[in-house]
């Protein structure tokens, strides 16, 4: 399909230097905002035809909801990244976000703003290095803060979900540090400054419970839960240890802050689940996502994004396909909804395209999301029938990353 993108942030005014007016008047036509203009498109038209009207327009998003999608391109690693942002119920690209290298993207629990943890550097690839937090308006994409940070924090640590989080009053963000030691950095959002850094040990990932506690995974199989203490001393606590050490979880688990649970699959399809809303780790039973069959048979995790969790019908989304050890990055074309309670497979869709992302939104009818780096291409789907319902195109080099509220 062709973008009618609405103004959110980079390019989105519109005169007659940049467009005649039967193109104006179909591009408004068709944007999903035009009505929040004054005038008609057509008057608006005839008006710019006469040569009135003729000053740029910039146009304002709708407000967000369930189904608002941001979808992240990291350019394969380019030194300046981007975000798409889609409306879900009309398949369309509202506009973009610039970031920087390897940024990652957040997003408010009720959509009110989204945005990076950004590294720059001031030659574009080299020279001085700036790392900061940028969070833009949702309707508007324009910037409502930006955090500068010390020299110490580094985010350099790949487009991976959990490694930046927002605590659940979105008023603190959360990021991880991979060197020169393991940390956690402290950002208050509410006060638009940086914290503290808090040190910790050989543990990665985050997941808020609470807006003063987070879990995170360890080395040893075990969660470490960190209290981050309004006199700015922290207390560590380390969980029973819950997978062997040769049970490999993936990089990129699905978590919901809002019920705190936590659904974290293998490489070979043994799903771990947390519930970590008490404020305390509890380990549900582990569920196979495949029969020892099917596994005999290659079947296993794929993806880059492999997992998404549904939270009103506790559901587990996973891609799944047949494949070699070293292949678990790989694309695939098939879907496992499986019962979180139960462990049952409910379904299995075939995809039809060849899917890295997954992802759903948290609505009573929910959609799903299977982002196609490949074809560059957003495809949302009806996940009870499996129906591919539409798609959104030309997604910036390499899209990799879903990201949606968790309203």
């Amino acid at each position: 399909m062709t973008h009618a993108y609405a103004p959110l942030r980079h390019a989105f005014r519109y005169g007659s230097s940049a467009l005649s007016a039967a193109a104006l008047a179909a591009l408004m036509a068709a944007g999903p905002v035009a009505a929040a203009e004054p005038g008609s498109a057509a008057k608006q038209a005839a008006d710019l035809a006469a040569g009135k009207a003729d000053d740029p327009v910039v146009l304002k998003a709708p407000a967000p909801n369930a189904r608002r999608v941001y979808v992240y391109d990291p350019k394969h690693f380019a030194a300046i990244s981007q975000s798409f942002i889609i409306d879900g119920d009309t398949a369309r690209v509202l506009g973009t976000a610039d970031s920087g290298f390897m940024g990652n993207p957040i997003v408010a629990s009720d959509g009110s703003f989204f945005g990076h943890a950004n590294t720059v550097f001031s030659r574009i690839a080299r020279g001085k290095r700036t790392d900061y937090v940028e969070l833009l308006d949702s309707r508007t994409a324009d910037p409502i803060a930006d955090i500068e940070l010390p020299n110490a924090p580094r985010f350099l640590v790949g487009t991976y979900p959990w490694m930046t989080a927002l605590t659940p009053n979105n008023k603190t963000l959360l990021f991880y540090q991979f060197s020169p030691q393991p940390a956690v950095g402290v950002v208050d959002l509410a006060g638009k400054k940086f914290d503290r850094m808090i040190e910790v040990p050989d543990c990665y990932h985050i997941f808020p419970s609470s807006n003063d506690t987070f879990f995170m995974h360890c080395r040893d199989g075990s969660l470490l839960k960190v209290s981050i203490g309004a006199d700015g001393k922290s207390q560590t606590k380390r969980t029973e240890i819950f997978h062997k050490e040769n049970e490999y979880v993936i990089n990129h688990p699905a978590y919901s802050p809002k019920n705190g649970r936590l659904v974290w699959p293998t490489y070979t399809g043994k799903i771990f689940q947390v519930d970590l809303s008490s404020q305390e780790a509890k380990f549900l039973p582990a569920i196979e996502a495949f029969t020892e069959a099917e596994k005999n048979d290659g079947w296993a995790p794929v993806g880059w994004q492999q997992v998404a969790y549904h939270r009103d019908s506790d559901r587990i989304f996973l891609l799944g396909d047949q494949r070699a050890a070293s292949k678990h990055k790989a694309p695939s074309r098939f879907l496992f909804v499986i019962d979180a309670k139960s462990g049952k497979r409910l379904s299995k869709i075939e995809l039809k395209h060849e899917i890295d992302s997954v992802g759903v939104s948290q609505d009573a009818k929910p959609q799903l999301y299977a982002l196609s780096t490949g074809a560059r291409t957003l495809f949302i789907f009806d996940p009870e029938t499996g129906k591919e319902m539409s798609s959104v195109n030309q997604l910036g080099a390499g899209p990799q990353v879903i990201t949606t509220s968790d309203m």
